[in-house]
């Protein structure tokens, strides 16, 4: 801040004093002397620009600025008379009962510059303006030095806290309306009931007073009534219509989850066009652009990367109907964007739900062509005979085209009431079955049950290929590992297992698998959560029995839960 800015903020209730000082002697010492009146009020107006709340003293005037105001001033001072004083008095009070954030001392100067001004006001001003006595002629040379020299003594304040530059020109305006009532009151009596000036000052005061109080009981809440200070707050953040039914509709709208964000949007600025205030609505999207009503020159508008929307109104739109706009624009604007997060939430699961069941088949075709392989490795030994490679044709051949059907019906009907519905079967001839599909393969298979049962042979067929496949996969790391699948019966429970003499699972993997897709080098990917996820929904559990090295044992059996 520039020096001489901080000069006048250090010595501003002084630059106040002396203001009031000059503005005073014009009127009182200036009577009847045309030049002396000038002269002070020329003195007042220099004083008051250097004093003045409203403009930084650190900024300037431009020169067309500086032209108006210097036509006001003059024009103020050529034209110079009682109305003119009453009414250039009454916009001093208003600025000067506005600084009400000052601290201190500084408060007090400012309280004596508003109790000088109102006196002036009260008991010079408004009888000369209506041609009324309210002092004797021999006190009114004593009233007017003494009231002259009342601002002087703030010449002596020794302020030294800062004040505060905001001026709150709400409760100024207020206490100015008060002022003008009390001096019209005080004359309306004085004219109508001709009584002199000062008793009719004296009643016009008791009546103010008798407000007053009747407003200050009524404006905090008592005795089941809100409280007019709770009234007005309602009304200025509710013009236009209640808070409280815009946030349930719209959240209504938001939370069906079958509304598509345009038609969320088009339900809410029908309900938003119901406001009486409010004649058109334009809306702008990535996609769509509308009109809803009909535009005006009264507008206002929200912009927002994915939502830009403008109110048209009836009206000029003021602070508080502003501020009211705003806040609907904004609340439409969040559920707005929560409406799409929340659509490309439903894409995402959507295509997580393709991707899951294209894993799910892609690991089936696998498994069939590996069996295909195995087949065409038989067909191709040329110490096999003929014989033999026809038996392994007739034995494997439906076996395949049974499985190649089975991924087709997966094909057809992806959807998961058909992922719930599983191919039951013997448990035995899945078992026989099995082993042909390994024949060959190094993997000693063994059996421990005392009847048969039927079981969801998709899913079996399914756990036990994925786990086969993950274990041969290991063996080519480590070529002497061995390899046991063994079915029993424990304790009236079905329960599958499959057994690896390699080394165990890295703790990193075994505190992820089933949870999550995880990978490693033994194929612990999409396949091992995929058959986790089906043991589960057809209840069975797949869990690790054993993990260390020399024995990594899965283990599937009957779940105790209902599926």
């Amino acid at each position: 801040m520039p020096p001489n800015s901080q000069f006048l903020l250090d010595n501003e209730h002084r630059l106040l004093g002396l203001m009031i000082f000059s503005l005073l002697a014009a009127i009182h010492l200036g009577n009847g002397d045309t030049a002396l009146t000038q002269s002070f009020l020329f003195v007042h107006f220099g004083f008051f620009l250097l004093w003045q709340p409203v403009i930084k003293q650190q900024s300037s005037f431009s020169v067309i600025q500086l032209f108006i105001l210097t036509i006001l001033i003059a024009a103020y001072i050529y034209f110079f008379n009682p109305w003119l004083n009453a009414f250039w008095t009454l916009l001093l009070l208003t600025l000067l009962t506005g600084r009400i954030f000052a601290r201190g001392l500084a408060r007090a100067a400012y309280g004596l510059a508003v109790i000088t001004l109102f006196i002036e006001l009260i008991l010079y001003l408004t009888p000369e303006l209506f041609n009324l006595t309210a002092l004797s002629s021999s006190i009114q040379p004593m009233f007017s030095t003494a009231l002259m020299l009342l601002p002087l003594l703030l010449l002596l304040y020794p302020v030294t806290d800062s004040t505060s530059n905001q001026v709150d020109f709400i409760r100024g305006f207020l206490v100015v309306i008060l002022t003008v009532f009390l001096c019209m009151g005080s004359v309306l009596i004085s004219l109508t009931a001709e009584k002199p000036y000062l008793e009719s000052l004296a009643t016009s005061a008791i009546i103010l007073s008798l407000f007053l109080l009747l407003t200050a009981f009524l404006w905090a809440p008592r005795a089941g009534f809100t409280g007019l200070a709770q009234l007005l707050e309602k009304y200025v953040l509710n013009i236009g219509g209640p808070f409280e039914q815009w946030f349930t509709h719209v959240s209504t709208l938001e939370a069906n989850t079958g509304l598509r964000p345009e038609n969320f949007l088009s339900a809410s600025l029908h309900y938003l066009m119901r406001q009486h205030w409010i004649c058109g609505v334009r809306w702008n999207t990535a996609s769509t652009d509308g009109l809803e009503g009909e535009e005006s020159s009264n507008q206002v508008s929200i912009n927002d990367d994915k939502l830009r929307l403008t109110i048209y109104t009836y009206t000029p739109v003021g602070p508080s109907l502003l501020l009211h706009s705003k806040l609907l624009l904004n609340v439409l604007t969040f559920y707005y964007r929560a409406k799409l997060q929340e659509q490309q939430m439903l894409k995402q699961a959507h295509m997580q739900a393709i991707y899951e069941t294209g894993s799910k088949l892609t690991h089936d075709v696998k498994n069939i062509l590996q069996s295909t392989q195995t087949m065409s490795q038989i067909i191709s030994d040329e110490d096999a005979t003929i014989q033999e490679r026809i038996d392994v044709l007739r034995k494997q051949m439906p076996l395949l085209t049974q499985r190649l059907n089975t991924t087709l019906e997966k094909l057809r009907a992806p959807s998961p009431e058909s992922v719930r519905q599983a191919q039951s079967g013997s448990l035995l001839h899945w078992w026989n079955q099995l082993q042909l599909r390994y024949t060959g393969r190094h993997i000693e298979f063994s059996i421990d049950i005392d009847k048969d049962m039927e079981i969801p042979v998709d899913i079996f067929t399914t756990v036990v290929e994925n786990l086969l496949d993950n274990a041969r996969n290991k063996r080519l790391r480590e070529p002497k590992l061995s390899i046991v699948v063994q079915l029993s019966c424990e304790r009236h429970q079905l329960q599958l297992s499959i057994t690896d003499t390699g080394s165990a699972i890295e703790p990193a993997i075994y505190h992820q698998l089933f949870k999550e897709v995880v990978s490693s080098n033994d194929g612990f990917g999409i396949g091992m959560y995929q058959s986790y996820e089906l043991a589960r929904t057809h209840g069975y559990e797949l869990s690790i029995g054993n993990n260390e090295d020399g024995e990594v044992r899965f283990v599937m059996k009957e779940s105790n839960q209902d599926p």
